[in-house]
């Protein structure tokens, strides 16, 4: 996975800076260079000359003979204009000798000389380039020139570039001031959150697609999607109000196009593999190396006790030297040699109980179960769409199928989805649309929580992978799975078996619709109103299998089955009305609306139970398993009402003004802080449009933006925070008041204390940015500065121990949080030769978290802790999920050290020497300190692509800067006696000597236990967590010629390679750590790491 760089000091842990900044020194240079190529700009002037007027009547369409309503028709140099009415018509008073400007949306400006004719009709062709630039927010659309907000665009074939089971992944990099946490496993949620961190929970983005909010995007297909959006400020985030404090993206999917033509299909295809990279990965100690390190770890025990070196590993024999068994394990028999064992009778007590009979051979050459647990996995993806329209509407349909199995044995993902988009004009003032899907999505053997994401802190089977000893064989002699029976080894668990027998059957898949149905009602020019009906409904099982098994040391007793299901209904009515008119220089575009939600109600049932009465799985269920447990609820979802508006001014195409307001109520607050109102206001100043800023070559664009606002939060909040409630508990008010012998009486106690006071939590955004574009936009830099303060936070108060209740304590809206950054996006282009040309991509954010305040008394909460070791605090004045521990300043490198150092418990040679940072000569947990942060200083994406006639070359890297890794599996690798016996790393190698010192890469190799050992979280587990890794590098070829000869619109072949290298200092898999809670994330435990692809991809067009 990791290009490995070793760095095996101790040593505190600090920021990386240099390298961030000689990174981001280097993409300035290359902009400044980009700049020069072909600095060519024209800039003209036009004199006006009185004459006669006449009147000019015309029709605007497009190319293939649409009528264009709405278009805009100017003279050129002045501020008379019009509007085009429904059939694209238009009627204006000009004078003879004038030309008028004609501009549409999406299309080419073109200019017409009048030239004394009293009709001027215009044709206006489709610009590529300006539909890209089109800013879809889900309630309406406006161009780039026009907003005063910071918002980003990504194109639709950056999100299909990468196979993946959610669209979400593929912003990693794409976007200024979006952090993306993801992780390699097939169908995976990602941790993506839009300038920071607002809250201690609850900071997903708002997803919007077709105009409908959805929980998650994982049911759509990248093909699908025809423009992407993602609002990154209150001026352009907060007509959604209290759900866009986290930034919103907004997916709008292809809807075919209004013109009379044939209708077109679409066909990609892309096939590949992915390479789990066994090769690259951390090695753990072979058999005999295992061996040898044992036996030091025998004679370090010794010589810290002061006692005689005894060599008591069952397998490895009582000598200094160790030496190999015949038989790990021999129906009982541990350690032994051939002569010892009556192969004949062990083969007969298998043949009468192969359940519990093995005999292991060791594997001297080594298990490297890593191997042993991965494949090479097939990846396909298949989409065919086909789009058109006639002068009277547009549709869509998409068909899409997506197989992509996982590096991990039997895990696998799949969707399959149908859509069908229409738009249809029932009258020139009526059009109804839909929009509408059904996806069925499955995953096979997945783990983590949080979808998948929450994986990285997960002990799983990849951290079982490094704990199983490389002398076990994946299978015993009689072919069943071996594994810790054989003593000595503590107790790991053959991952092989889990991924074979317990995860190869566990399935889980949804299946759903989504959709809206829509009107539009135009009743006169310039005036539309909206009604749009939206829903999502899914229905979803699972079933999961266990299967009894006793070649553990902790062996599995029983079979299990679970299973379960649920369904879930959430819909959306949206109502909305918009206007927009030209008053000579003034424009104004006035939007209302009012909206209703309901977050998804519905159903849940599972269950579990012990040896059903048959392991086939066509008989399992939960009627035939013994000890059954079932659970089963209700949900009533969020209601949400809004009412929302925005006012859209501008003077002259220059200045621009825009103000809005939304106002939400939600179910989840009580009557006293029911609603809330977030408004923002925001500027901008098309500097270009200046008179001073003509006749110039050197800019071709500049826009000054300028936005404040406010934007709810009701994410962090339980619905029932508002209420007292009272429940029944077995161990808490169960009681045998009749006196009875057996069973009690069931009694009531308070579950949880509400909080009808608690409002939304509220984030004030700042931002001041500005859009520019040099030497006829072949270099364009957008720059954005923001600040972002979150009051109000709900925080879960800690209840004093003498309340002597089980009650839930209620969230109140008590602290506060500061996010602050920088993003800025550097575009170059032009041309080598006349058939060569580039562009180059650079997306760039800086950022800053600080909490800036809890409780009144309160300064911290910790988050989880891992095998005792408590690796995060969320503290006032530190980022969100800090790592929190003992600073490691060197090791006990001599008895004097260790006299003459201050009072730690367990110190010794070769243990860690903790930094006393309270200087009270003792080593206390008041010294323990802020050691690293999760949260990335910087985060970028580079693109470069060149293309040469019908020959395309790309490439992309990301880059994470300045975050550092909690990496917990040491803990099971690095220390000789946490599970003494199983696997152990190659960090053993260079554990503490005299003459290694401080430049050890782990303590002394020895069985203690104990806060200067493993007992307590130190810097040591903490790693830089940098990295820049190659993404993507692509070739394909467009055989435009020979489409057009067998009459195809498009045939398209490519290569690619994805995630092919990794440069990073970090020693664990994958450095792409995130995590299910955001106060507890970076810590790796077993993360699933992401894998390099090989594609080969097909595009065709009829």
């Amino acid at each position: 996975m990791n290009q490995k760089h070793d760095d095996n000091s101790v040593k505190s842990k600090g920021k990386f800076t240099s390298f961030g900044i000689g990174l981001l020194s280097m993409m300035i240079c290359l902009g400044a260079q980009l700049a020069l190529a072909n600095p060519e700009a024209n800039f003209s002037t036009t004199e006006l000359e009185d004459a006669v007027q006449s009147t000019v009547t015309g029709t605007v369409t497009d190319s293939q003979g649409t009528p264009l309503p709405g278009a805009n028709v100017v003279v050129k140099g002045t501020t008379n204009g019009t509007q085009t009415d429904f059939d694209g018509n238009y009627t204006l008073e000009v004078n003879a000798d004038a030309t008028l400007v004609f501009s549409y949306l999406g299309f080419v400006t073109q200019e017409i000389a009048v030239n004394g004719n009293s009709t001027v009709n215009a044709t206006l062709a489709e610009d590529a380039a300006a539909l890209d630039e089109v800013i879809v927010t889900g309630y309406a659309t406006e161009t780039k020139r026009e907003t005063t907000a910071a918002v980003s665009i990504v194109k639709a074939e950056e999100l299909a570039a990468i196979p993946s089971g959610n669209v979400e992944q593929q912003l990693q990099g794409r976007v200024a001031g979006v952090t993306v946490l993801t992780n390699g496993q097939p169908g995976t949620t990602s941790q993506i959150r839009i300038r920071g961190f607002g809250a201690f929970g609850g900071n997903e983005p708002l997803y919007v697609v077709d105009g409908v909010p959805v929980g998650s995007t994982d049911f759509l297909n990248p093909d699908d999607i025809a423009t992407t959006t993602v609002l990154k400020d209150a001026a352009a985030a907060s007509i959604y109000g209290a759900r866009a404090a986290n930034g919103v993206v907004v997916y709008t999917t292809k809807q075919g196009s209004r013109n009379k033509r044939k209708t077109r299909m679409s066909l990609n295809i892309s096939s590949g593999v992915a390479d789990p990279n066994v090769a690259g990965v951390p090695k753990n100690l072979n058999p005999q190396e295992m061996a040898e390190f044992t036996h030091l770890g025998f004679e370090n025990n010794a010589a810290a006790n002061g006692t005689p070196v005894e060599y008591t590993h069952p397998q490895y024999g009582g000598n200094a030297t160790p030496r190999f068994p015949d038989y790990l394990h021999a129906d009982g028999q541990n350690g032994v040699f051939e002569a010892d064992v009556d192969l004949a009778q062990i083969r007969a007590n298998y043949e009468a109980d192969p359940a519990n009979v093995f005999l292991i051979r060791p594997n001297l050459a080594g298990t490297n179960w890593y191997k042993e647990i991965t494949r090479v996995a097939p990846i396909s993806r298949f989409s065919l769409g086909f789009d058109g329209g006639t002068e009277n509407g547009r549709f869509y349909m998409g068909l899409s199928a997506q197989n992509q199995a996982g590096i991990l044995l039997n895990n696998d993902f799949s969707r399959y989805t149908a859509r069908f988009n229409s738009e249809w004009d029932i009258a020139p003032w009526l059009s109804v649309g839909e929009n509408f899907q059904v996806t069925y999505r499955s995953v096979v053997g997945g783990f983590g929580g949080a979808g998948g994401i929450g994986g990285a802190d997960d002990e799983s089977v990849i951290l079982s992978a490094y704990r199983m000893p490389t002398i076990i064989p994946v299978r015993d002699e009689f072919g069943s799975f071996a594994s810790t029976r054989a003593s000595g080894f503590n107790n790991p668990r053959n991952p092989v078996r889990q991924l074979t027998l317990n995860d190869g059957d566990d399935k889980a898949y949804n299946i759903g619709g989504f959709g809206n149905l829509y009107l539009l009602v135009k009743p006169f020019e310039g005036l539309t109103l909206r009604s749009s009906l939206g829903g999502q409904y899914n229905n979803s099982h699972f079933v999961n299998y266990g299967f009894r098994y006793l070649g553990d040391s902790e062996p599995q007793a029983s079979n299990n089955f679970a299973e379960g299901s649920n369904y879930s209904f959430q819909w959306t009515f949206t109502n909305t009305a918009s206007y927009e008119k030209l008053f000579g220089k003034h424009k104004i575009k006035a939007f209302a609306g009012l909206e209703a939600l309901n977050t998804g109600a519905g159903r849940f049932i599972n269950g579990n139970g012990i040896n059903p009465f048959s392991t086939d799985l066509d008989f399992q269920s939960l009627s035939v398993v013994q000890s059954p447990n079932v659970n089963s609820g209700l949900f009533k979802g969020v209601n949400f009402f809004s009412t929302f508006g925005k006012l859209d001014y501008n003077f002259d195409e220059k200045y621009y003004l825009t103000g809005v307001i939304r106002r939400d109520g939600a179910s989840r607050f009580g009557g006293n802080n029911r609603y809330g109102t977030f408004p923002a206001v925001s500027a901008a100043w098309r500097v270009i449009a200046e008179p001073f800023m003509q006749n110039q070559d050197f800019i071709s664009d500049l826009k000054i933006r300028g936005g404040w606002g406010q934007m709810g939060n009701s994410n962090n909040v339980d619905p029932n925070n508002q209420y007292s409630l009272y429940a029944s508990n077995r161990g808490n008010t169960f009681y045998p008041v009749d006196g009875q012998n057996s069973g009690a009486n069931e009694g009531f106690a308070q579950s949880r204390i509400g909080n009808a006071d608690a409002k939304w939590e509220t984030s004030t955004s700042t931002n001041i940015g500005f859009d520019a574009g040099f030497f006829n936009d072949k270099l364009e830099i957008i720059l954005d500065w923001w600040k972002k303060d979150t009051e109000d936070l709900l925080y879960q108060l800690p209840l004093a121990g003498v309340t002597g209740n089980f009650a839930s304590a209620p969230s109140v809206n008590i602290a506060t949080m500061a996010n602050s950054g920088l993003d800025f996006q550097i575009v170059g282009r032009g041309n080598f030769t006349e058939d060569l040309s580039f562009t180059v991509t650079l997306n760039n954010s800086f950022l800053k978290n600080e909490i800036t305040a809890l409780a009144p008394g309160v300064d911290f909460f910790d988050g989880q802790a891992y095998r005792g070791i408590q690796a995060t605090r969320n503290a006032v004045g530190q980022p969100l999920s800090s790592f929190f521990g003992y600073n490691v300043i060197g090791y006990f490198n001599s008895q004097a050290e260790v006299d003459s150092s201050p009072d730690q418990d367990g110190k010794g040679l070769g243990r860690f020497r903790y930094e006393d940072v309270n200087g009270d000569g003792a080593i206390t947990p008041d010294d323990r300190t802020f050691i690293g942060s999760a949260v990335p200083d910087y985060t970028g994406g580079a693109t470069l692509n060149l293309k040469y006639k019908n020959l395309e070359f790309e490439t992309y890297w990301f880059a994470s800067i300045g975050n550092e890794i909690f990496n917990q599996s040491k803990w099971f690798t690095d220390f000789f006696g946490t599970f003494e016996g199983s696997a152990k790393g190659q960090n053993a190698k260079n554990s503490w000597t005299p003459e290694l010192g401080n430049n050890a890469a782990a303590p002394i190799w020895e069985s203690a236990s104990n806060l200067s050992t493993s007992g307590a979280g130190n810097s040591w587990y903490v790693e830089d967590g940098t990295y820049v890794r190659l993404q993507r590098l692509a070739l394909s070829y467009d055989f435009t010629d020979l489409s057009d000869k067998i009459g195809l619109s498009k045939l398209k072949v490519g290569l690619s390679a994805n995630n092919i290298w990794t440069i990073t200092n970090y020693s664990g898999l994958d450095p792409g750590i995130g995590g299910g809670a955001d106060t507890n994330f970076g810590i790796d435990v077993g993360n699933y790491p992401v894998s390099p692809q090989y594609l080969i991809t097909l595009e065709l067009g009829i």
